[in-house]
């Protein structure tokens, strides 16, 4: 991807992990990141426990795949904001989710913060951050489409 498309690498993102109970295609977005990219969880998990984690793209595979086994999962983004500069971007990208295992179903929304640059000739996530709704964490409305 040589020009900078962030809403189109978010669409990708959400489209792998968003599938019934089974196997995701994560190998058709590894080209999204770098080798070394890191991803972080903070926040809680969907049943309120801590979830503090920085992981490598693999381990967050295996995360994701543990976390969601069993479940059918849906995320879409809500909102998206790109700055960039040269070739360096930063992406503020909200996102809604529904989580469904069994006649259970929950609702959530969060936020990602995406750090990329442009290597070589294609752009690349360095980074991902990210943090869900609870009590005392809103997202803001400006930052919904």
């Amino acid at each position: 991807m040589s020009d900078l498309d962030s809403r189109g690498m978010m669409k990708a993102i959400y489209d792998v992990i968003s599938q019934p109970s089974g196997e995701r295609d994560w190998e058709s977005i590894r080209p999204l990141y770098h080798p070394r990219a890191t991803m972080t969880r903070t926040g809680v998990a969907i049943d309120t426990l801590p979830a503090n984690q920085c992981l490598t793209f693999d381990e967050y595979i295996k995360t994701a795949e543990e976390n969601l086994a069993g479940a059918a999962f849906e995320e879409s983004e809500i909102g998206h904001e790109c700055a960039r500069l040269g070739s360096v971007a930063q992406v503020r990208s909200v996102y809604q989710t529904i989580y469904r295992v069994g006649d259970r179903e929950i609702h959530s929304r969060g936020v990602n913060f995406i750090t990329m640059a442009r290597l070589a000739d294609s752009w690349q996530i360095l980074s991902i951050a990210w943090d869900n709704e609870r009590a005392g964490v809103t997202i803001p409305d400006e930052w919904l489409d």
